[in-house]
């Protein structure tokens, strides 16, 4: 990376954590950043960022999307980094005429039955590991705000999980399951001696932190490959949409499961109606009514 690239990557970095982003969020764009700079440098030897046109940034895209493979969801996270990159960085606006976001395809995702569900957390025999999945499950949390609980957002008196900071960037509270909370108390008699209610609730492997989503997410495949179900599509987020799924199956009204699952929009939670569908719910076919 030549001097003047580095130095509006640097500014672009200094942007990213001024505007108190995700973690995940500022590596992410920063990471799609150094790959369009690699490219630029490559294709475009001795130039300055600053000087890229639109039918430049074109081409990147078409490389990304021929050369590289991504889908269209991935190129418009490209796309979006690039577009903050001009307006905090070059200080130029974006002309989305020029370079509009990629049209994608929907998918509906794999869920498991309640039974699948069953079956997957009873064959795991680690209590931690079993406590996490049914945690995931029962509540509807995501893996990143499990990993992050503490054991004093376990409040059983309100039969409720406090969550700090969701992706929405905003404190709510989960539905504490009273089952789950068996698995939980299981998992920490063993561990919890000493601990306060500051204390991670799922401990890392080094003192002082908390569980990593990969941590979570390999007995989960594991018990996929033991239970014979690796190979339908299933993925730990697919816990979560189980949750909301099997609520709406059992008739609860999508504002409460919006609420429950912390969507930002119910447009989040519609999914379910179109799962539910498929599943034989809400919908009967006029051919067989009279």
């Amino acid at each position: 990376m030549n001097q003047n690239n580095t130095i509006l990557f640097e500014k672009h970095k200094d942007i990213l954590s001024f505007r108190d982003l995700a973690v995940g969020t500022v590596a992410t764009y920063l990471s799609y950043l150094n790959i369009f700079i690699q490219w630029f440098e490559e294709d475009l030897p001795g130039r300055d960022l600053s000087t890229v046109t639109w039918a430049e940034i074109r081409s990147y895209i078409r490389y990304l999307k021929d050369i590289r493979g991504l889908n269209s969801r991935t190129i418009n996270v490209h796309i979006s980094q690039l577009r903050d990159f001009f307006y905090y960085v070059l200080h130029k606006d974006w002309d989305k005429r020029e370079v509009p976001f990629l049209k994608f395809d929907e998918y509906l995702p794999t869920v498991p039955t309640k039974e699948q569900v069953n079956t997957i957390i009873s064959s795991i025999e680690n209590p931690k590991h079993k406590a996490e999945l049914a945690i995931l499950y029962s509540s509807g949390i995501r893996v990143s705000e499990l990993c992050r609980l503490r054991y004093g957002d376990i409040l059983r008196s309100k039969h409720a999980i406090y969550i700090s900071r969701s992706k929405n960037r905003s404190d709510r509270y989960a539905v504490l399951s009273e089952r789950a909370l068996d698995d939980l108390y299981s998992y920490a008699r063993t561990v919890y001696k000493g601990s306060t209610k500051d204390s991670w609730l799922f401990s890392g492997q080094k003192p002082g932190t908390h569980v990593c989503e990969e941590s979570v997410r390999r007995p989960f495949f594991d018990a996929l490959s033991r239970i014979g179900l690796a190979d339908i599509g299933f993925n730990l987020h697919s816990l979560r949409h189980a949750f909301g799924l099997h609520l709406y199956e059992d008739g609860v009204d999508l504002m409460s499961i919006k609420e429950a699952m912390g969507h930002k929009s119910l447009s989040s939670t519609t999914i379910y109606l179109t799962l539910g569908v498929g599943n034989g719910r809400s919908v009967k076919s006029p051919y067989d009514t009279e």
